[in-house]
């Protein structure tokens, strides 16, 4: 990846929930999971609920959308799971 690409990806944050658009769920909508690192040119993000980590491109993510969280989740762009 070159030093240009790299500056076009959103600034992730470790434990942010971010779309994997890649990855889609069974209803044909962008997997979510929660971003852990980037290593070696891929991201590694591990399902809200628990269950098996999977890695994406980093230019396959994106940042959720503060218009589209919960009314419960405070307009948190930058939601991360409950503990």
């Amino acid at each position: 990846m070159s030093e240009d690409s790299k500056s076009t990806l959103p600034d992730f944050v470790r434990n942010e929930v971010v779309r994997d658009l890649k990855h889609r769920d069974a209803d044909g909508k962008p997997r979510e999971g929660v971003f852990m690192e980037i290593l070696c040119g891929a991201a590694f993000l591990r399902p809200i609920g628990g269950g098996r980590e999977w890695t994406t491109r980093p230019d396959q993510l994106r940042q959720c959308d503060p218009r589209e969280i919960a009314p419960g989740a405070g307009c948190n762009p930058r939601r991360r799971p409950l503990s």
